[in-house]
């Protein structure tokens, strides 16, 4: 016999799918195709804000033992700091990833932008977009060569150009470069900006992202902001946590909300609750998702 599921409630809440049975059809054409890249580089930006809330991961075991310790409490404390260390290399790629496919959806759409010309997309145009193809020949393909997060880059070393400052360079397939300068100012923001070079030092790409967290009675507030090449701010993703609760809002250029997640931990149980915001066609927010987490069960020996 199995184990009893102790959160049947919850696995129903999390489970259940009721948007299956109906809704309106889906909206594939180019239009649509540019608002999926941006929504999904609204989830990567949130993703990369969100991941701050990690840092205590790695922080709390190195608090907790320090100096001289058991050998088995070294070891513990090794073993915390590893996991911490490969959550975050997980949320970066899955952040990498996102930024890829919304990358590859903007440019095809950027580029298709007739009926004739998406008669005649193929599966080359996709790797073309992806930087895994070269271009058709006299063609100049957006977003031709690796994108920004692509994983075809190959990182050369982080030079120190400050106190404040460093630079990584890496090198494509085709003789493309990225530069990756991120700034740093001690109780302040930190600056990264990506630009990617075609083999002939031109530019392909240009984004710059700026990162401040702060405390505001008894809040944390992570804001990123994201700018396109010209310095137009693009998005903005700000996290407020704090006293059993947080809120994730994502806007655009023009400060509409574009996503919103609301989380609500219960104090006495435990029990947490995760809702998503997202505007319909109306502009109006509904809520599009939401996730439930039941209260800690004791475990051998009764500790939770």
């Amino acid at each position: 016999m199995g184990a009893e599921n102790p959160y049947a409630e919850q696995t129903a809440a999390n489970t259940g799918t009721p948007w299956l049975g109906a809704g309106p059809p889906v909206d594939v054409d180019l239009d649509g195709l540019g608002e999926y890249a941006r929504r999904l580089t609204d989830q990567q930006a949130d993703i990369g804000a969100r991941s701050a809330y990690l840092a205590p991961l790695s922080e709390a075991p190195g608090k907790a033992w320090t100096g001289d310790v058991l050998g088995e409490a070294d070891a513990v404390r090794a073993q915390l700091m590893a996991n911490a260390a490969e959550l975050g290399i997980y949320m970066s790629k899955l952040g990498e990833s996102l930024r890829n496919v919304g990358t590859a959806a903007r440019a095809i759409a950027e580029r298709y932008r007739s009926g004739d010309a998406v008669a005649a997309a193929g599966l080359n145009d996709v790797l073309v977009a992806f930087g895994a193809a070269p271009p058709p020949a006299g063609t100049t393909a957006v977003g031709s060569g690796p994108v920004a997060a692509s994983g075809q880059w190959r990182d050369g070393p982080v030079t120190p150009v400050s106190a404040y400052q460093t630079v990584q360079t890496s090198f494509g397939p085709g003789g493309e470069r990225r530069e990756i300068s991120t700034v740093t100012v001690p109780g302040g923001a930190t600056t990264v900006t990506t630009t990617v070079f075609d083999r002939a030092g031109e530019t392909i790409s240009a984004s710059t992202s700026r990162t401040s967290v702060r405390e505001d009675d008894g809040i944390r507030i992570t804001r990123e902001e994201s700018f396109g090449a010209d310095g137009t701010l693009t998005g903005t993703t700000e996290t407020r946590q704090g006293y059993g609760e947080s809120t994730t809002e994502s806007v655009d250029e023009d400060g509409r909300t574009t996503r919103l997640v609301e989380e609500k931990v219960d104090p006495v149980s435990g029990a947490s609750s995760t809702t998503t915001y997202e505007p319909n066609k109306s502009g109006l927010l509904e809520a599009v998702n939401r996730a439930q987490v039941g209260p800690r069960t004791p475990g051998p020996g009764g500790n939770g």
